[in-house]
């Protein structure tokens, strides 16, 4: 007696479905006192998902692989192994039983077909479809649908039922109607690669609360994976940049030192990139990861300069230097009467590394990470920890002026 068995890929997310699938075919196969087909799923796995417009693929999906097997019905040394669906024009198609061993299928499609002939009742008459009945001894025989169970003894209601098994296999399995399904999940190298490259083209990290001067690093890292419209020649250029896979191992490595902290942030950046994948509803978190990563790098370079700096100018002297606000910090205001007057801790450092304080009551200050053109007078020398600082007063901000290009 013969096993079939078949077995394909499904979405995880509609394991369910077939399972109720195969259940019902199985009830009806029984109604007619066939077998009932066995189901095994495989433990889940990521498997490749490509856009079904243009072929892309564009990230990972949660997949199992189904398993359904049985026996092939067979009564007197008869088992019916294949349909022929005839049509208006004479051609003939051909559909082996479902999971029909490959030595049997083979053997089955090298039979030579006629359209109408029934070599039960011997009548003939127009027929949409014919059955193929094949005995045990290797004679085979061309059936008509109601000359199938006089003939072999096997239901041909049952038989039809089982036939679904195919038609299971051959399913479109997506139900996301156009779009993109919603279990799909993005490796995290490929993110922080492609996070990586945008950056490194548009110059620096865009936010979303920025979104009046720029388009979002994380818009643009979206549409790269699952934009249709976005042009392939955008894509190539990413995918092109140099030390793109460089820099995302970097960020990577940063984040996920951060799994754990007590803040919140770097824990949650953390987990993301521990995993292999990531939901596409978190992919601005940990595009953010890059913005971290780089502040974590310029503080640590500014540190490392930090350590050089010298005292600059004598007491009273007039300074005007070129350099970039390093920190702002909120002082507890003074109060004279019933004004009070806001009081900021501004820190800068040159090219040279050489740090410079102000504490500002002006109105207005700097932002941190400025670049600025800054006059004041020198007030005194202090060092803080290992550092030494220039104290400034009286100061003037301007913005630096970019060179020509």
């Amino acid at each position: 007696m013969n096993s079939a068995a078949m077995r394909f890929d499904v979405p995880a997310t509609s394991a369910r479905r077939v399972r109720q699938l195969v259940e019902t075919t199985n009830t009806r196969a029984a109604v007619h006192g066939l077998t009932a087909y066995q189901l095994d799923f495989s433990a889940p796995f990521l498997a490749d998902y490509k856009d079904p417009y243009d072929g892309r693929i564009v990230c990972q999906r949660p997949t199992v692989t189904v398993t359904i097997f049985g026996e092939i019905p067979r009564h007197s040394g008869w088992t019916v192994v294949a349909r022929l669906d005839h049509d208006e024009e004479g051609e003939t198609l051909l559909s082996l039983f479902p999971g029909l061993p490959e030595q049997l299928a083979a053997e089955a499609s090298a039979q030579r077909m006629t359209a109408n002939v029934c070599h039960g009742c011997n009548i003939a008459r127009h027929r949409t479809a014919t059955y193929l009945a094949r005995h045990d001894s290797g004679e085979y025989r061309q059936l008509g649908t109601t000359c199938v169970e006089p003939y072999t003894g096997l239901p041909i209601k049952g038989l039809e039922a089982l036939w679904r098994f195919g038609k299971l296999k051959d399913s479109d399995w997506d139900d996301s109607e156009g779009g993109f399904p919603d279990d799909l999940r993005v490796p995290v190298a490929e993110v922080l690669r492609v996070t990586a490259a945008i950056v490194a083209q548009e110059g620096r990290f865009y936010s979303r609360s920025e979104q009046w001067a720029k388009s979002p690093t994380a818009d643009g890292v979206e549409a790269y994976f699952f934009s249709r419209k976005a042009p392939m020649e955008w894509r190539a250029d990413i995918d092109a940049e140099p030390d793109a896979t460089a820099t995302a191992a970097a960020v990577r490595e940063w984040a996920v030192q951060g799994y754990g902290s007590l803040n919140d942030y770097r824990h949650k950046v953390g987990q993301l990139a521990k995993a292999e994948t990531v939901d596409p509803r978190h992919l601005p978190t940990l595009v953010s990861a890059i913005a971290g990563w780089h502040r974590d790098q310029e503080q640590a370079t500014a540190e490392r300069a930090a350590r050089n700096s010298k005292p600059q100018g004598t007491k009273g002297e007039r300074l005007t230097v070129t350099a970039t606000v390093t920190t702002v910090i909120e002082l507890e205001e003074r109060h004279y009467g019933y004004h009070a007057q806001r009081r900021r801790l501004v820190k800068f450092q040159d090219p040279e590394g050489n740090v410079y304080v102000w504490f500002s009551s002006a109105a207005n200050v700097p932002d941190k990470g400025d670049e600025i053109q800054l006059t004041g007078t020198v007030k005194d020398h202090s060092t803080y920890g290992e550092v030494t600082q220039t104290v400034l007063t009286r100061c003037r901000v301007a913005e630096r002026e970019l060179a020509a290009a």
